[in-house]
């Protein structure tokens, strides 16, 4: 997350080109959206007994358990670049097409929820327990969780991919009840395995199509 904010303010210093980054995570590690009171979502001691660490992202959204089940993508580029609409709704849909034609090119019928969400839906602290208003779904199943920080030339868009199923034993560190996955992964809709390399060419692709973007990428 240190690198995508440092992405983000070089780029609003200026000197930098647009930039794409893919990563996964080890060690396990818990994120959680700006906005939130992490004290208020999460068990915090029980998680770092149980090996987690917990960092806040630059934007905003609910608590993501990153491991190796989990590909992060992450996006810095100029608030006005002329392949993006204006706008923060608009430009996230855009950015989100790119993700789309990366799941659809590996097999994926993945689109983006129209639907608005109820208002109770918006309280949940956990990310993928449901799919917001223009989110990336397979059959109304969030398989790709995202958000944007913007400021005065730049944004961020950060997204987390779910490539395979976790188990639910993290659930029990949160501390609001009766909260769950309503995802799907990328590995359950193939019915096969998609390695790291398989699914970074995809996206990388998948930016190139949609955004016409030469990125500066960082492995």
């Amino acid at each position: 997350m240190q690198s995508d904010l440092k992405m983000f303010n070089e780029f609003v210093v200026g000197g930098q080109p647009s930039a794409l980054q893919i990563y996964s995570w080890q060690p396990k590690c818990i994120s959680y959206g700006y906005a939130q009171d992490i004290e208020n979502e999460l068990a915090v001691k029980e998680a770092k007994q149980l090996g987690w660490d917990i960092v806040k992202r630059p934007t905003g959204g609910g608590i993501v358990f990153h491991n190796e089940a989990e590909v992060t993508y992450s996006l810095v580029t100029e608030i006005d670049n002329p392949k993006l609409p204006n706008g923060l709704v608009p430009a996230y849909k855009k950015i989100s097409e790119a993700v789309v034609f990366a799941l659809r090119s590996l097999g994926v019928e993945a689109g983006i929820r129209e639907q608005k969400v109820e208002r109770r839906a918006l309280n949940v602290g956990l990310c993928f327990s449901y799919p917001a208003e223009y989110e990336i779904v397979v059959n109304n199943l969030k398989i790709v969780g995202s958000a944007q920080k913007r400021g005065k030339r730049a944004l961020l868009q950060q997204g987390s991919i779910f490539v395979r199923n976790m188990s639910f034993d993290e659930l029990a560190l949160l501390k609001k009840p009766g909260q769950e996955y309503n995802s799907v992964s990328v590995e359950e809709v193939l019915g096969r395995e998609v390695d790291f390399d398989e699914l970074s060419q995809a996206l990388i692709k998948g930016f190139h199509e949609v955004l016409c973007i030469d990125f500066g990428t960082r492995d």
